[in-house]
Formats: structure tokens, C-alpha cells, sequence
């Protein structure tokens, strides 16, 4: 078991939530509905501390924030960089209580972002989320990128968070 290994915190993505949904709205409900169980049955033999991650792609949130919600995962991460951080209204109109992981900078491209980039991107999240709440993160996995630019494309996302961090 991975908490056995002294693993805290376990990702499951669920990228195909909104992308699967059937197009007839006569079977949207139902899918839904099978989705949250299926994640809840999948992340039900976890001890209570440790923490429980999503991630979701591309998705027209704003449709699916209660399903979203009714996962029950700790922290949802969210592309928002690729999406000129569109997501965010959401959270002007739909409380959520939980943890929020927005990407703060695209990984699908491989330069290697600015620090006032992240910087600009963070703050924009603080203005809807609290900082309790939020987690900074890269968009996506970082699966297209090479070793040296994911290296120092983190290292300047961790310099960027913690010069936010002086600013709370």
C-alpha cells in the first residue's frame, strides 16, 4: 500500500469527466453520478490523513462543479494557464470549500516561464481563492517537457511562490 511507504498524499486524475460525458442529456446524470462513485470507491480504503488529489484538463468546470465537488478529493488541480485563467470565475459564483490547485504556468510549451509570469498568475488566483485554499501548481503533467526545462521551469515557480508567500 502507498501509505505503507510513507506516501501522504495520492493523485487521481480524472481528465475524462467532462470529456466522457454522453451527449444525450437524458444519460448525463446517470454518467455523473457513476463517475463520483466509481473516485469514491477508488479513494475509500485511504486513511483520513492522508490527502487525496484530482486533476482535471480542459473541462468546462462551471457544468460539472457540483459533480466536481460530490469527488470529495482534498485538492482539485486545474489547468488554467493554457486557458488564460478562465477557470477562475467559476469560483466567483460557486463556493468551494475544499483545497484548489490552479496551473500557474503551461508546461506544453518548453520555454521556460518568467518569474513575474508565476508571479502575475498566483495573484490572480489570491483574488478568488484564499490562501489557505490554493496550490500553486504547473499545468498538467509534465510529461512533454525534457529533464532541464522542467528543472528550471520549478525552480522558478518555487522562487515565485515563495517571494508570494513574503507578500501574504
Amino acid at each position: 500500500m502507498l501509505e505503507d511507504a510513507g506516501i501522504a498524499i495520492i493523485q487521481v486524475d480524472e481528465a475524462a469527466l467532462r470529456e466522457g460525458l454522453p451527449l444525450r442529456k437524458a444519460k448525463q446524470k446517470a454518467y455523473l453520478n457513476d463517475a463520483v462513485e466509481a473516485f469514491r470507491i477508488a479513494t475509500s480504503s485511504v486513511k483520513d490523513d492522508t490527502q487525496i488529489h484530482t486533476h482535471m484538463c480542459y473541462s468546462k468546470f462551471d457544468e460539472i462543479i457540483d459533480t466536481i465537488q460530490a469527488l470529495d478529493a482534498d485538492v482539485i488541480s486545474i489547468e488554467t494557464s493554457r486557458s488564460h485563467g478562465d477557470i477562475i470565475s467559476v469560483f466567483e459564483s460557486h463556493i468551494y470549500p475544499l483545497g484548489i490547485g490552479l496551473g500557474v504556468y503551461d508546461i506544453h510549451s518548453p520555454r521556460v516561464p518568467t518569474k513575474e509570469e508565476i508571479l502575475e498568475n498566483i495573484e490572480r488566483s489570491l483574488q478568488k481563492l484564499s490562501a489557505n485554499q490554493f496550490w500553486v501548481n504547473p499545468d498538467c503533467g509534465l510529461k512533454t517537457r525534457q529533464e532541464a526545462e522542467t528543472v528550471a521551469a520549478l525552480k522558478v515557480l518555487v522562487a515565485a511562490t515563495k517571494e508570494a508567500r513574503k507578500g501574504l
